[in-house]
């Protein structure tokens, strides 16, 4: 009688599927997760300008402060990080610290930003561009900032009023009707 046909013969094959099963399942269980790791490493910046207000006020001419978060949302390091900023002309916006040496992945940093818009500007939203770049990547995140003129001006116009009007009960109550 043939050795390969009948129940052994089964037997064999049973035992060689489940060896075959399980080194596969062990080869993708020890296998894949070393792909999924050997993934290009990403660079990726957020930048959020905090205020103490939900919208972001400054009263032009005077210095307004700011916190701007950096975050490193990506897997890889980023370094040499520059702050700067496109702006309206007459406006002045500074940070403390300037530069970023190092940036870890998941890391935050906090930098104080000074918004002075310029003193004759109109009272309402304006844009400003703060721009972050490094040696790895560049972000550029748009803020719409509301303008309030200084109440300085308000106080001084109705000084002017109080006097116009003082002067004009002053000439009526000396030159008044004879």
């Amino acid at each position: 009688m043939n050795s390969f046909s009948g129940p052994s013969r089964w037997k064999i094959n049973n035992k060689a599927c489940w060896l075959f099963w399980f080194t596969a399942a062990l080869i993708t269980i020890l296998l894949l997760p070393q792909l999924a790791l050997a993934q290009e490493r990403q660079t990726d910046l957020t930048l959020r300008l905090v205020s103490h207000w939900s919208y972001i006020e400054a009263i032009a001419g005077k210095d307004n402060i700011f916190f701007l978060e950096i975050n490193n949302i990506g897997s890889k390091a980023i370094t040499d990080i520059k702050l700067s900023s496109d702006k309206a002309e007459g406006w002045v916006i500074d940070f403390k610290p300037g530069n970023i040496d190092y940036l870890g992945p998941g890391s935050l940093q906090t930098v104080d930003v000074n918004i002075r818009p310029s003193w004759n500007v109109g009272r309402g939203k304006h844009g400003v561009n703060i721009i972050a770049e490094a040696n790895e990547i560049r972000k550029v995140e748009k803020f719409w900032v509301t303008v309030k003129t200084a109440s300085l001006w308000l106080w001084v116009g109705a000084g002017v009023v109080l006097v116009v009007i003082g002067a004009f009960v002053s000439i009526y109550m000396r030159f008044g009707r004879r």
